[in-house]
């Protein structure tokens, strides 16, 4: 069975638990606490979330893969388990959504990351530097906005059936009151989507307790 290390706030363990949903298959969510982050250490030196691991033995003592990696382990699922397929088939369209889900990692996500990390933070320096990463990703945010604005028969980012990239979107955007990041009006069309998917059976049954408060 799969097993996911998730932190019940993170947008990465969030973009995980609902492609496992999506798929509407059998997996154990491993709620990284106090008690379990030793283990989490055990799997990844770099102690970060999420973490997935296949095929462990019945006695518990082996464990055959362990993904590190949010892109990896996305992939190995969608892979894995191909029904409702969330990358596409012919190569060269795959190749194209790697390259965007890439280019949304640099521009994006490694921002989102530093910023949930740091959200607590009481340094005058770092408190500066999230602001200017709020503002990185509201720029990134712009891009992806003005492909909804300019096609309004739009469903979902950049295919006609729900993908990875949508799963690894969707989680910013429910999350951008919670990061401070004001709704620009020009993003009308993006949150329309948005919202719309927020609804999105998969979707919801990915909400943490804690996920549920941010939109509160």
């Amino acid at each position: 069975m799969i097993q996911l290390y998730s932190d019940s706030r993170c947008p990465f363990s969030h973009r995980v638990r609902i492609i496992l949903n999506e798929k509407d298959m059998d997996f154990k969510i491993i709620d990284v606490n106090a008690n379990s982050r030793q283990d989490l250490m055990q799997l990844n030196p770099y102690n970060e979330t999420p973490v997935l691991v296949d095929d462990i033995d019945k006695n518990n003592k082996k464990r055959d893969l362990i993904l590190i990696d949010t892109n990896i382990a996305s992939e190995y699922i969608d892979e894995r388990f191909p029904h409702p397929q969330m990358m596409p088939i012919e190569p060269a369209e795959k190749a194209r959504m790697r390259m965007t889900i890439h280019k949304l990692e640099k521009e994006l996500f490694q921002p989102v990351r530093f910023l949930d990390t740091n959200l607590q933070t009481k340094d005058a320096k770092i408190k500066k530097e999230l602001d200017r990463l709020r503002k990185v990703i509201s720029n990134a945010l712009d891009e992806i906005a003005a492909l909804f604005a300019n096609n309004k028969k739009m469903d979902y980012v950049a295919s006609t059936t729900f993908t990875l990239l949508d799963a690894s979107l969707l989680p910013v955007l429910w999350r951008l009151g919670f990061y401070e990041i004001e709704v620009k009006k020009t993003w009308a069309a993006l949150m329309k989507y948005a919202e719309t998917q927020f609804n999105r059976p998969s979707f919801l049954a990915s909400l943490t307790a804690a996920e549920r408060s941010m939109k509160q």
